[in-house]
């Protein structure tokens, strides 16, 4: 079963530490510096302080790549901020076993000038085709955060990302796409075929 988590950032560092459990911080500060970017060490343990209350439990480790995983594999997880929230998705129950993947994008992010350069550099020819028939924020936003939640999902990282083709993977039937907005916040969730399709954002 897939469940997906969400909640805006409002907490200090110190109360995140208390809730979050003491083998995850460690691991967490493993990777992570804190003092190179607050912000985003507010939004990292704002996610796993979500996971925490989720119910998910197990030894957090990080790969190469910085994807977090549970050693036991008790569920798979992503979690994705952006701006002034966090996401976090959780597959767990008779899916536990399958992957999962989830990005985020705000539509009112400054730095997206030239979109249209950036659909020829990153798209494929598939996702190019549907960007140019309509050329706007949210077309492109919407392929973005697919591409981005298949990076995490397979956990290749982002510097794959130019070779996926969301459209072949969702013709091919292999994986599945869950797409969401809460305000003006794109949200996509990329699981295994098959996986439960999450309704609600909880918490949110």
């Amino acid at each position: 079963m897939i469940r997906l988590f969400g909640s805006a950032c409002g907490a200090d560092l110190a109360s995140l530490r208390a809730q979050i459990p003491a083998q995850w911080l460690l691991s967490w500060n493993a990777c992570h510096k804190v003092g190179k970017n607050e912000k985003a060490a507010l939004l990292s343990l704002t996610a796993l302080s979500l996971l925490h209350r989720a119910g998910a439990d197990g030894t957090l480790s990080y790969d190469d790549n910085g994807r977090p995983s549970f050693l036991e594999r008790t569920c798979d997880f992503s979690i994705t901020h952006t701006q002034n929230h966090v996401f976090c998705a959780l597959i767990d129950g008779e899916d536990a076993s399958a992957r999962i993947g989830i990005d985020a994008e705000n539509l009112d992010r400054p730095d997206l000038s030239n979109l249209d350069e950036m659909a020829n550099r990153w798209f494929s020819e598939n996702e190019q085709k549907i960007f140019f028939t309509s050329p706007s924020k949210e077309t492109f936003l919407r392929i973005w955060t697919r591409k981005e939640a298949y990076a995490k999902y397979t956990g290749e990282g982002l510097r794959t990302l130019s070779k996926v083709d969301t459209e072949t993977l969702t013709k091919e039937g292999s994986i599945h796409f869950f797409d969401y907005r809460i305000d003006n916040i794109l949200i996509s969730v990329c699981a295994s075929s098959g996986a439960e399709i999450p309704q609600d954002c909880c918490g949110f």
